[in-house]
């Protein structure tokens, strides 16, 4: 402010102005609308239950921050995702749980020749359509409307990516899904996990421990895992060449991914 002008700063301007191919106003919405459910961990840390059921009881424009919120995140950092393993030749990528199926769109973008399927619930779906025709990839992102924990996941799968969604599950469905996963692909495909994922001795990353906390306030058995909990949990199931690695800023994941030989 000077005098009776007000501006922007450069970080309001960078990430809270629409027009900003930075825009992380979603993510506010979202945090906000979580704000209530927070306010019952005393409760939950007392009783080991969620005081919230997270999308389950959301409003239309509650499933619209949310969604809008992860979009704006997807945007600025799937230029580090879709970079990180060469999908070229590949046919058809599978999104599991997309949410607004950004990264979908994206990897479709980079890869003549590549197809997506994009699942989640109906209520998603609506404003991933919305995403999908503003960028003009209806002929190759196909919106697959389930469940990923009881529906099938199809076949023929030469890449499936499962982005900040596996923290929302208790390990035995976690387990049962990757092994749907491998079940779905075709030999030589891959799995990517872009996830917060906690250190192996799980005393850290700290944004990693907080979204721990919230699964448990919002959800019925979802936890951080850590990364060796990831990678065994691919192990398990049949993938070889599991790893995991950081992922380049602006992007605060951790990468597990392995293959199906």
């Amino acid at each position: 402010r000077e005098g009776d002008v007000f501006w922007n700063t450069d970080t309001s301007q960078t990430f809270l102005v629409e027009s900003s191919k930075f825009f992380q106003g979603g993510i506010v919405g979202m945090f906000e609308n979580w704000y209530e459910a927070w306010g019952g961990l005393y409760n939950t840390v007392k009783t080991g239950k969620p005081s919230a059921l997270m999308h389950q009881a959301y409003t239309d424009e509650e499933t619209r921050d949310y969604m809008m919120g992860m979009h704006n995140r997807a945007l600025s950092q799937s230029g580090v995702l879709t970079s990180m393993f060469d999908l070229t030749g590949k046919k058809q990528l599978m999104d599991v749980g997309c949410g607004p199926a950004t990264f979908a769109v994206k990897f479709c973008e980079r890869y003549e020749g590549l197809k997506a399927v994009a699942m989640d619930r109906p209520q998603n779906l609506k404003i991933a359509r919305e995403i999908v025709e503003q960028f003009g990839m209806q002929d190759r992102v196909e919106l697959r409307p389930g469940d990923y924990n009881t529906d099938s996941l199809g076949s023929g799968n030469d890449a499936m990516l499962l982005s900040s969604m596996t923290n929302q599950e208790p390990p035995e469905k976690i387990r049962a899904l990757l092994q749907k996963c491998y079940d779905s692909m075709n030999k030589d495909g891959v799995i990517m996990i872009q996830e917060q994922l906690l250190h192996g001795d799980k005393k850290g990353p700290k944004l990693a421990a907080l979204i721990g906390v919230n699964q448990i306030i919002n959800t019925v058995g979802g936890c951080s895992y850590s990364t060796t909990e990831m990678e065994d949990i691919l192990r398990d199931v049949g993938f070889v060449d599991v790893s995991s690695e950081q992922m380049a800023p602006p992007s605060p994941f951790i990468m597990v991914s392995g293959y199906k030989r």
